[in-house]
Order: C-alpha cells, then sequence, then structure tokens
C-alpha cells in the first residue's frame, strides 16, 4: 500500500526581519512546502532580539538569508506606502500566503489574490490579545498562559475564521524570544495539518467578545514601578527583555532607570546601593537585582512618559 503524500499548495510568506517570521518561514521549507516568495516590511517597534543569531539555524532573525539559501526571492517593503502601491502582479505566483509578524493591514486587493486564502499566525490563543504586540501584553499581563492561533486573514484584523488553536503554560519568566520561535514552530504544524486534512476542516468563526487590543507599547506601558508585585516584576523583565523591547523601572525615589538584564530575585538585597552597573530595588518583602543606568533627567523623561 503506497504511501500518501500530500501536495501542498505554493505559499507566499510576509513578515518581519524578525525571529517569528524566520521560524514561519524554515518551519514551512522543512516540512516541503513550497515557498515561492518572501515579503518583508522594514518596521519595528522593537530593537534586534540579543539572542544569539546563528545564520544557518532556523531561530535566525534574519529571515532573508533562509530564503537566500533557497533561492526564494525577497520583495522588501520600506514603508506602508511601498504596499499600498505594490502591484500584485510583482508578488510570485502562489496559491496561498502565510502571514507572520506583518506589521501593516493588507489590502483587500492583495488578499483576494491567493485562491486558497491568506493566513495569520498569531502568537496568542485568539480572540485574546488580538493586536501587533500580544505577547508583550501578555508577559505584561502577567499570564501563565499563552498560545497560538492560525486564522484566515479578513477584513477585520486578526478576527478572521480559525484554522486551528492551541494553548499552552507559559512557565514564570520564560525568555520571550524562545517562546516566540516555539509559537511560531507549532502554529506552522497547525497550518500543514490543516493542508493535510482530506477534506480541508472546517474553520470556526472566531466568537464575538471584546478584548483588549495588544497596542504597540508606549514608554508607560515598557516602564515598571514599585507598586507592581515582585512575581510579576519577574516574570514581565525575563520574558520582555529577550524580545528587544526597552524597559524602564521608576524606583521609590521617582528616578527613572533603563534597565538591561534582569539577574535575581531574592529576600535580600544583591547589591546595598547602586555600584555603577547593578541595581536592587524592594518590590513588597522582596528585592530584583538589574543591571541598569539612570536615565538624566528624570523630571524630562517622565514628562515625556506621561505625554504618551
Amino acid at each position: 500500500m503506497s504511501k500518501r503524500t500530500t501536495r501542498f499548495p505554493r505559499v507566499t510568506v510576509c513578515g518581519l526581519p524578525c525571529r517569528q517570521t524566520s521560524v514561519t518561514l524554515a518551519a514551512l521549507l522543512r516540512a516541503g512546502v513550497p515557498v515561492t516568495g518572501l515579503v518583508l516590511a522594514r518596521r519595528s517597534d522593537r530593537a534586534r532580539s540579543p539572542g544569539i543569531a546563528v545564520p544557518a539555524a532556523p531561530w535566525s532573525d534574519d529571515p532573508a538569508a533562509v530564503a537566500q539559501r533557497s533561492n526564494i526571492p525577497v520583495v522588501v517593503l520600506e514603508s506602508k506606502h511601498d504596499l499600498e502601491v505594490l502591484s500584485a502582479d510583482a508578488l510570485p505566483a502562489a496559491e496561498c500566503a502565510v502571514v507572520s509578524c506583518f506589521p501593516w493591514k493588507l489590502p483587500a486587493r492583495l488578499i483576494e489574490r491567493y485562491p486558497l486564502g491568506m493566513f495569520n499566525l498569531h502568537p496568542s490563543p485568539l480572540p485574546e490579545y488580538p493586536g501587533p504586540a500580544p505577547l508583550f501584553w501578555q508577559y505584561r499581563d502577567g499570564r501563565l498562559r499563552t498560545g497560538v492561533t492560525i486564522h484566515q486573514v479578513t477584513e477585520d484584523l486578526d478576527a478572521g475564521p480559525v484554522v486551528g488553536r492551541v494553548v499552552c503554560t507559559l512557565p514564570l519568566a520564560f525568555p520571550g524570544d524562545r517562546l516566540e520561535a516555539w509559537l511560531a514552530w507549532y502554529g506552522c504544524g497547525l497550518l500543514i495539518a490543516h493542508w493535510q486534512a482530506t477534506p480541508h476542516e472546517r474553520m470556526m468563526e472566531q466568537p464575538n467578545t471584546q478584548s483588549s487590543w495588544a497596542r504597540v507599547p508606549g514608554t508607560a506601558d515598557r516602564t515598571i514601578d514599585v507598586s507592581w508585585p515582585a512575581w510579576q516584576v519577574v516574570h514581565f523583565l525575563g520574558g520582555v527583555l529577550p524580545l528587544g523591547y526597552e524597559l524602564f523601572i521608576t524606583d521609590r525615589s521617582d528616578q527613572l532607570w533603563r534597565i538591561w538584564r534582569f539577574l535575581a530575585w531574592t529576600a535580600e538585597p544583591l547589591v546595598p546601593e547602586y555600584d555603577g552597573r547593578r541595581l536592587s530595588i524592594l518590590f513588597g518583602r522582596s528585592w530584583i537585582t538589574v543591571e541598569a543606568t539612570v536615565v538624566h533627567p528624570p523630571d524630562r523623561v517622565l514628562r515625556n512618559t506621561l505625554r504618551q
């Protein structure tokens, strides 16, 4: 008896020069999906992830390098205007598109170009945390459960019919870069399972529930104050710093500090005073020690923070 083989559709991948897009592209290629093109937007609301980028590895932050190794053409969009004027004929031929961390709403003329549809890989269990920064807000809200959703792209952002969804535990302070890579890999598995189903499984409509929009975080959103419980500070710092966001802490004297690394959560301070690199701050009955630099002058920075 011959083993049934799956004929995957030809696919275009749309995303950013980031880990999630890179892992998505690598996972599809590894599964044997014929990727005919990569569309990359240049806008990014966070710094490059500080993890080690290995050029030959699927967790590399450079999806263009992954595409180049497989001779996949890359279309670069420098601005949203480039997307608005992009002709559908300028994109490589494909029956389907996979969106993974693309920052702008895709016009209907591009969505309709793909006869088998366009699917979005969203790192949250929709309808929870729709929007461009779901991982940031799950960590900030102290969530200990997360997930990934594959849904069809429609005119309404992050609201299309669901192909697959998985919910999983989010361990305390689990590094966000690893979570991002894992969810992208698992999400691709959901999509591949959908393509392999015979016939294709029916997509489910999302529940019509109200959920906060996971907006791009401003400075105030990225600033911790001493009223936070210690466990939530640890969860937020340990998860979000590896994603490349700039984070700040306001201490008990209203001094603002830029946080570079989370070091420890202890019952006693590791450093009694700031030693030029390390800082211990009391949260409740626990001490959080971080690598930090003072932001001068605090009054001006705090005023700018409040204006956002």
